[in-house]
């Protein structure tokens, strides 16, 4: 299955960013993909991932967290292959 994205990520109101995903040809999203951060004082920010699915007019998360962008994606793909 051919997928795209968002080019930006989008803000949401409860401080993460959102990146919607595509199915090709269509302009109905599949699902998108959250990037969470957080930032101890001194410290390095750290990032990860998580995937939720387009069902019923609303975003179903799917279990787990991912260390990068496109490993989220592939995980909204595989769900929607068994769903």
């Amino acid at each position: 299955m051919s997928i795209y994205y968002d080019d930006a990520w989008l803000p949401s109101l409860d401080g993460t960013h959102t990146k919607r995903v595509y199915r090709h040809g269509t302009a109905i999203a599949i699902g998108r993909v959250r990037l969470w951060q957080t930032c101890d004082e001194g410290e390095l920010t750290h990032e990860w991932f998580t995937a939720e699915r387009w069902e019923a007019g609303r975003y179903v998360p799917i279990q787990g967290e991912h260390a990068d962008f496109l490993e989220a994606v592939e995980r909204i793909v595989l769900d929607l292959a068994t769903h």
